[in-house]
């Protein structure tokens, strides 16, 4: 097994490897995959079908790349995109999670969620990150 390991090890070396981009085509193949098991419309089928096979073919390419630095600049410019639907979905769930003890409201200045209790009466809230101060009335 030692051997078997040792050589992927060596066919790997000097190959770019997993990234978040891999990990985001390598998700949504799959995700597609499965939604192609409940579509039964004949061309919608192949088309959802060719699309998952393209991405997981891009996928295994990325991986196995020897030009590491064109790989590297493909993932910088899709992170910002990717951190950016990550965030939404993070504050989405936290809203979701702390809807009866807190509500959260945008900083007017500097765009950034805040968390404040639940109390009814109004507020001053300071941003942590900017400083700024603003009132909120919560009913």
């Amino acid at each position: 097994m030692q051997n078997f390991l040792y050589k992927i090890q060596e066919f790997m070396r000097g190959r770019y490897g997993f990234d978040e981009l891999n990990k985001t085509l390598l998700v949504l193949s799959i995700v597609l995959n499965i939604i192609t098991r409940f579509v039964y419309n004949f061309p919608a089928h192949i088309i959802i079908q060719v699309i998952a096979l393209s991405l997981f073919v891009l996928c295994v390419f990325r991986t196995l790349s020897r030009n590491c630095y064109q790989r590297e600049k493909e993932n910088s410019v899709f992170k910002p995109f990717y951190e950016k639907v990550r965030d939404f979905f993070k504050i989405t769930y936290k809203k979701f999670r702390d809807g009866r003890t807190h509500r959260y409201y945008k900083c007017p200045n500097c765009k950034a969620q805040l968390r404040v209790k639940n109390v009814k009466g109004a507020h001053t809230i300071r941003c942590p990150k900017c400083g700024y101060q603003f009132q909120k009335k919560i009913r």
